[in-house]
């Protein structure tokens, strides 16, 4: 009995430090961040590669997505909602692609650390782009043919055995 009471007092006490251990692992690893990113602060380049990667995220992530889109719609059938998607999808591209190169200028220019002076957090700009990935999604859903759902294709093959 004492053997077995001495094996979960040694699983206890394992079970214990490891979970201590976590935390100040945890705790150590988070101070050393801390510190690292104070450093950080005193390089100057940093900042501006900083704001150069929080100017690149919208532009890279909506041109990502409708470059997805563009490349899907050569595959729909409808005609009509293959055309209006092409040139929604062109003028975005084109939109996003100058609002870049734009910032881009501007941040060369005047190096400004501010989100609000670019025009990729523009929230006009924002709300159109996912809008219309929205809309043009709905477009491109209702103009397809209805797909089967599982009890058709069940009684499909019934019929067929």
């Amino acid at each position: 009995m004492e053997d077995r009471f001495a094996k979960y007092l040694q699983l206890s006490f394992n079970l214990i430090l490891t979970f201590l251990g976590f935390i100040v692992s945890l705790l150590l690893l988070l101070l050393g961040f801390k510190y690292i990113f104070k450093l950080l602060d005193y390089i100057p380049w940093f900042v501006y590669l900083y704001v150069l990667f929080i100017i690149l995220v919208p532009t890279a992530l909506f041109i990502t997505i409708f470059l997805i889109y563009f490349k899907r719609t050569k595959t729909h059938p409808s005609v009509s909602a293959r055309a209006i998607s092409y040139t929604v999808f062109a003028i975005a591209l084109i939109a996003w692609g100058g609002t870049f190169f734009i910032d881009l200028f501007h941040f060369f220019k005047t190096g400004s650390r501010e989100i609000s002076t670019y025009y990729s957090y523009d929230i006009i700009l924002l709300v159109a782009s996912v809008s219309f990935i929205f809309l043009i999604g709905v477009m491109q859903a209702l103009t397809t043919t209805k797909e089967k759902d599982w009890m058709e294709k069940r009684r499909e093959r019934e019929l067929v055995n």
